[in-house]
């Protein structure tokens, strides 16, 4: 394992630890997850980072969106946007992000 990789765990580890503090502050656990990925981002950068980000919480959000409206698997207790949390999709893209670094600091040598 590499420092890469031990790094990236860190990061979901701490991301998560926010969810658990500040579920009920969504505006700032939004920023929150913003700036860890912003801080991600200037650790460990990867192409077309923004691009990926945007897509993860389009795609995740609707998922999740989907599953809470249309499949019934579960419901948030404070939802603000379609029945699922305004950091929702930030968390989905931070987590997509990170696991693309994860991935790099598992098959790259060094970094």
């Amino acid at each position: 394992m590499n420092r890469k990789f031990v790094i990236a765990n860190g990061i979901l580890l701490v991301s998560i630890g926010c969810l658990f503090l500040l579920w009920k502050q969504p505006v700032l656990l939004s920023v929150l997850l913003l700036l860890i990925a912003y801080g991600k981002h200037k650790l460990y950068p990867i192409k077309s980072e923004l691009l990926w980000f945007v897509l993860i919480c389009i795609g995740g959000g609707l998922v999740e969106i989907l599953l809470v409206n249309f499949g019934h698997a579960w419901s948030y207790t404070q939802p603000q946007l379609y029945d699922i949390p305004i950091w929702m999709p930030i968390f989905w893209g931070l987590v997509g992000t990170t696991v693309i670094v994860m991935h790099e600091g598992l098959t790259k040598k060094r970094s």
